[in-house]
């Protein structure tokens, strides 16, 4: 029996463990999959040009034979780039390889980048796709990729943007470990096209990358490409660790005779399977037409598998085909690929026989759809965007465009090869002599026409709820997502036209009276059903960018749009205010986000009934949008701010020790870096973008990535806090200026120190770089501004005339003029010629931290420790713009790259993005002249009353919004306020240690409280002077209605209403019934009705 049980417990204790090691498995496998992209691998893949294919047996021998000893070679070096021009077969080759790897083993991962495919378009997926197929050679790689996974879950996600730390956590990690276990055989990483590559500053950093790690770890890459500049660029430096083949260089009776192998077997069978029953089987091709075909390929397979298409879509009249390609006799010869066009010419003509104008005109269509596209669509798509019949039409030019099999699969359409739109849109190589019914596309028409087509979609399809959710999940509640909704209903032709209709329609050079009256139907009946769409999407930020562009777009065209770039203007500014919340949920467009317009907005207008059961806001909402356009709550003191060269990035440094890099189109956050071990006092783009500098009261500057977001170079020398960097223009040198009294000038490729510059008596503020990098200004707290020679490090001027520390320098874009802003609250100009001052600029009431010309110099920003921004016209010296809504110390200005933008940051956690162009003051009610403290709602909830650091108490009628009465007689701050039970008295609370009684009918002063107590047992304030005590009822303190703890939501029975960022820097707040109330810091008071 004791046996029995012990077999019974050993079975158990077995059945367990692997019941517990395949539930494991199964969980690894589901984090594992996190990094599956279908159709990227080479055995999954659809080329951009059509299916993919291996080389034909017989043909590319030596190619093949090269890359395959180089891969199987010990002493090769770790990275082979194939670079040839488009048409000479790298992808055909790249596949072969991939398969012949595969067999013996040796195949790492492959990844094949296509314009055909989202994911097989998007760098960022190369290394998730790599650690995938590692994944699957070795258990050990996979226990690793898998534990890194559940330690930080974002490394699977598309958009990351921390490339090296991917690599390294997904690949080079699990190599490394791997390598000291079983590990003998170096695998292959096989990626191909990038060019193809939507993002090739990605594109440069992953090459980047795979260059630095290559070396240690058991992994050799082949990496194939066109010769674009950019990826060129990222291979400099590389020749130790990379070998080069140039494709098209390969001599050119080797290439013929891989043609003619190719030509000879392709045809063969075209033959074999159209000849009649009694022909022989070598009869045909003729040897002359088959030598006639190979001399108009050239070097270019792409001609010769054209032709094949071509010859084998004439079915029975394969060899009539073949006898016009082999007497087909230039038309002209322009130079390289002459022949490829009369090809292309040839079939298009063909495809016309035996139809009409209109027909024709429906053919053309649907090729400059297919041309023009942003992003290849279905055959199905591509119908419902035409409304035409495309396979009917499309299906004639099946050699030239890859046609699927199935009209209703979800594979897309596209040219074979991109030498067929090239052709297409070059009307000297589409001739009318070469395309008599055809014609070459002219590009401006097509994309007039594909606008047309995705508004008039949009304007059909779009709608309320298109989701068609139950009315519940409808309704706005804090925390509900876009992830309740399915996404089925929203068809391929729809997504593609919300994402793309401004694409097309920036590219239109002319405007028909059919887009236009689609355009105004689309902006006054679909724009929030629109959002909404992109919402669920999840491409939101392709709005705001969307929009922007169609007011520049539309702009051109005044007499014709000028109604409808209102409409756009008002929307964009809608969407930047209200993406956090639409983002989340896209059907608060329609609630929270739409209550927060401005009274006099358009939008609210047009859309005033979309939801008539949404919050109300009575009191508090401005007349019209003021110069902010966007407010980024950072959490934390911002010190400095910069726009990256082509305007799309915001980098600030925040007292946190971070550095943190934001979307300016939406204001959303893209990279946090993390490195500093203090306060972040200063950053700095690198004039290509492609770094950013950061100085630290830990003494240091660091270097960083901005594509990956690694650091890349740590700066030591300076002995004290560094509070300013600069990049000279090259971007071959860092200045920065510290505590320490010195400028350091440093090489940014190096990382070491060049100079040592000396000469300041007190701390370094600021630093400068003149336009053409030969000077460099430093403004000190010793008062004075030096320039300073960057070839000898020898000072050449000495700028005096400041009373006080100069905080921040800044030369104009012409250099001419040098320009300060100091702790003496002035602003000065300086000719840098003469070292004279030209203007002296007064308005700001306390110290002036940050300066910073507009591009074209005609205009200079100051912010100051009185909490505004200043804009100043530099040929006047005249003040053009008071820039207020930051409720403290302004530390940073700096101007877009085009001078539309202005950016500021602050100590009140915010970085602010104002407009400049509008200039006017944000138009809004009255309101306190500083903090609002307390609200209160009147018992009858017909007023409300507001208590301020301005030491007044106001009171206003909630109905109309506007001041009936202004209560005067505090000496600081009121911090509370609150009715009488009646409603006839209001009692305030301030810090000069009184309590007023106030007559609301009259505003008189009753009586002055030298004491008030607070009961918390009863929840009455019970104030007492001369031994009389009178209850008050405190309203507002709990109840239905409240404010959620993170300030950005009014939370309710019915539904919850969203605060924008703008407005949540709240103080006090207050409920009555079905209204909420509270004070802002800024002094404003806002009242929203719940009901």
């Amino acid at each position: 029996m004791s046996i029995l049980c012990d077999v019974f417990q050993m079975d158990t204790q077995l059945n367990i463990d692997t019941n517990v090691t395949e539930i494991l498995e199964r969980l690894n496998s589901g984090i594992i999959d996190r990094l599956r992209y279908e159709g990227t691998s080479y055995d999954t893949r659809i080329s951009s040009y059509g299916a993919a294919r291996e080389c034909m047996e017989g043909t590319r021998i030596k190619v093949l034979a090269d890359l395959e000893s180089w891969a199987l070679g010990d002493g090769s070096k770790k990275v082979y780039w194939v670079v040839g021009m488009a048409g000479t077969g790298k992808s055909t080759i790249l596949h072969t390889l991939c398969h012949n790897l595969d067999d013996k083993h040796l195949l790492g991962g492959s990844f094949f980048c296509s314009r055909a495919s989202n994911d097989a378009s998007n760098a960022r997926l190369i290394i998730p796709s790599i650690a995938l197929s590692l994944a699957s050679t070795s258990l050990s790689i996979k226990s690793h990729i898998v534990a890194a996974l559940k330690d930080e879950p974002k490394l699977a996600e598309r958009t990351h943007i921390d490339l090296r730390k991917q690599f390294q956590k997904l690949i080079y990690d699990p190599m490394r470990t791997s390598l000291k276990q079983s590990i003998t055989k170096y695998k292959i990483i096989v990626i191909d096209a990038l060019d193809e590559c939507l993002e090739l500053e990605q594109v440069s950093a992953l090459i980047r990358i795979i260059l630095d790690f290559a070396r240690h770890i058991p992994l050799k890459f082949v990496i194939a490409s066109r010769d674009e500049g950019p990826i060129r660029k990222a291979f400099r430096f590389s020749s130790d660790i990379r070998d080069d083949f140039v494709l098209h260089e390969v001599e050119k009776d080797v290439v013929e005779g891989d043609i003619t192998t190719y030509l000879t077997r392709e045809l063969e069978v075209i033959h074999n399977r159209e000849r009649d029953d009694d022909e022989a089987s070598n009869s045909w091709p003729p040897q002359d037409q088959l030598s006639t075909l190979v001399d108009h390929s050239g070097t270019l397979f792409i001609y010769a598998a054209t032709a094949v298409r071509y010859i084998s879509d004439g079915s029975y009249l394969y060899k009539a085909r073949l006898q016009i390609l082999s007497t087909q006799v230039s038309v002209s010869k322009t130079g390289f690929g002459s022949s490829l066009d009369d090809l292309y010419g040839g079939i298009l003509k063909e495809a016309c026989k035996s139809l009409d104008e209109g027909e024709i005109s429906h053919m053309r269509e649907l090729v400059s759809i297919v041309v023009f596209l942003q992003n290849p669509l279905s055959l199905k798509a591509i119908t419902s965007l035409s409304k035409l019949s495309s396979h009917k039409y499309l299906s004639r030019l099946a050699s030239v465009i890859h046609i699927p099999i199935n009209n209703d699969s979800d594979a897309v359409v596209t040219p074979f090869h991109s030498s067929f739109p090239d052709f297409l849109n070059d009307i000297t190589r589409c001739s009318q002599q070469r395309c008599p019914s055809f014609g070459a596309l002219i590009p401006s028409e097509g994309h007039e026409m594909l606008a047309l087509r995705c508004l008039q979609l949009m304007n059909t399809e779009l709608k309320y709820n298109i989701c068609d959710a139950p009315k519940e999940q409808t309704i706005s509640h804090r925390g509900t997502t876009n992830k309740l909704y399915e996404t089925k209903t929203i068809s391929a032709a729809l997504g593609y036209s919300c994402v793309y209709w401004v694409s097309h329609l920036s590219k239109v050079q002319e405007l028909g009276s059919d887009l236009v009256n689609a355009l105004e139907d689309f902006l006054k009946k679909h724009l929030l059903h629109w959002m909404e769409c992109l919402s669920l999407l999840n491409k939101l930020e392709t709005g705001v960018k969307s929009l922007a562009n169609a007011r520049t777009s539309l702009s051109q065209f005044k007499e014709t749009t000028h109604e409808l770039v209102l409409v756009v203007d008002d929307a964009w500014h809608f969407l930047q205010m209200s993406f956090p919340i639409i983002q989340q949920h896209g059907m608060e467009a329609y609630q929270s986000a739409l209550v927060w317009l401005p009274t006099q907005s358009l939008i609210c207008e047009l859309y005033a009934e979309a939801v008539p059961q949404a919050p109300r806001v009575t009191l508090g909402l401005p007349q019209a949008w003021g110069p902010t356009e966007i407010t980024i709550q950072t959490g934390y003191d911002v010190m400095a701010v910069a726009f990256s060269p082509d305007g799309s990035q915001l980098a600030s440094g925040s007292s946190d020790n971070t550095v943190q890099i934001w979307n300016t189109a939406t204001g959303q956050e893209e990279a946090k870096l993390e490195g500093h071990a203090a306060l972040v006092s200063s950053v700095a783009f690198s004039p290509d973008g492609s770094q950013l500098a950061s100085g630290s009261f830990d003494n240091t500057v660091c270097i960083w990535n901005t594509a990956t977001g690694q650091e890349e170079a740590k700066l030591e020398g300076h002995t004290d806090r560094v509070l300013s960097v600069a990049f000279s223009p090259d971007g071959s040198q860092l200045a920065s200026g510290s505590v320490d009294n010195t400028v350091r000038i440093w090489n940014t490729v190096t990382g070491q120190e060049e100079a040592k510059l000396e000469g300041h008596t007190n701390r370094v503020r600021s630093v400068a770089f003149s336009p053409d990098g030969s000077q460099l200004a430093s403004g000190s707290d010793d008062k004075t501004v030096l320039i300073w020679n960057t070839a000898t490090g020898q000072e050449e001027a000495k700028l005096e005339g400041h009373t006080a520390g100069v905080s921040s320098v800044a030369f104009s874009p012409d250099g001419s003029q040098l320009a300060s802003g100091s702790v003496d609250t002035t602003v000065q100009i300086w000719n840098t010629a003469t070292g004279q001052e030209e203007a002296k600029l007064e308005g700001h009431t306390y110290q002036v931290w940050s300066v910073a010309f507009s591009p074209d110099g005609s205009q200079l920003a100051s912010g100051s420790d009185d909490k505004t921004v200043r804009i100043w016209n530099t040929a006047t010296g005249q003040k053009e713009v008071k820039l207020e809504g930051h409720t403290d110390w302004v530390r940073s200005v700096a101007f877009s790259p085009d001078g539309s933008q202005l950016a500021s940051g602050s100590d009140d956690n915010t970085v602010r993005i104002w407009n400049t162009a509008t200039g006017q003051e944000e138009a809004k009610l009255e309101a306190h002249a500083a903090q609002v403290w307390s609200v209160a709602f009147s018992p009858d909830g017909s007023q409300l009353a507001s208590g301020s650091s301005d030491n007044t108490v106001q009171i206003w009628n909630t109905a109309t919004g506007q001041e009936e009465a202004k209560l005067e007689g505090h000496t600081a701050r009121v911090s509370s306020v609150a009715f009488s039970p009646d409603g006839s008295q209001l009692a305030s609370g301030s810090s000069d240690n009184t309590v007023r009684i106030w007559n609301t009918a009259t505003g008189q002063e009753e009586a002055k409280l030298e004491v008030w107590i607070w009961n918390p047992a009863t929840g009455q304030k019970e104030s007492s002077s001369h031994g009389t005590k009178w209850p008050w009822e405190q309203h507002g303190t709990s109840g239905i209605l409240h404010l959620h703890e993170d300030r950005d939501w009014i939370v309710g029975p019915l539904h919850d209403c969203w605060i924008p960022p703008h407005n949540q820097d709240i103080l006090t707040f207050s409920y009555f019934g079905s209204r909420a109330a509270f004070g802002l810091r800024s002094g404003k008071v806002i009242i929203v009705d719940m009901a």
